[in-house]
């Protein structure tokens, strides 16, 4: 089945994101993998290590939180009745996401992009969409807000 990995950071960027993502999946028949990936480079191992039923202390704001931006936006897609995957990450978001899409062979990126405009524009040059498009295999769509 085609996979689309549709990446969210509980922005307010991320429901348009998945609603973008949801209008393609249903034109072409597609999986959607939504990914969240959390700049705290102890979540996942620590979270698994313990099997997933309970966080370890310092991991747990964070899968908390991961949770809560991916159940809402995972309802909106089971709304749209496409078959979807959740998976929650931790390390840089970009290089993880790219990771994941190779390892996944996806069709397609999906990610966000923030309205800028002045300074915040130039400091965004290393945001995690800009480092998507340019290390990606596969196409990468961008959303804007």
């Amino acid at each position: 089945m085609t996979e689309i990995l549709v990446a969210v950071d509980g922005s307010n960027s991320s429901s348009r994101v998945v609603a973008v993502s949801c209008d393609l999946a249903k034109k072409i028949s597609a999986k959607i993998t939504l990914i969240y990936v959390s700049k705290s480079p102890d979540l996942i191992g620590e979270y698994v290590e313990i099997g997933g039923a309970s966080p370890a202390p310092n991991a747990a704001q964070y899968v908390q939180r991961a949770d809560q931006v991916t159940s809402t936006l995972a309802e909106q897609i089971d709304a749209r009745e496409i078959p979807y995957e959740v998976l929650l990450e931790s390390g840089d978001p970009a290089e993880v996401i790219v990771r994941k899409a190779a390892e996944r062979k996806v069709e397609m990126i999906v990610v966000g992009l923030k309205r800028l405009s002045g300074l915040d524009k130039v400091r965004s040059l290393g945001s995690v969409a800009r480092k998507t498009i340019e290390t990606a295999n596969c196409p990468v769509l961008i959303v804007g807000e």
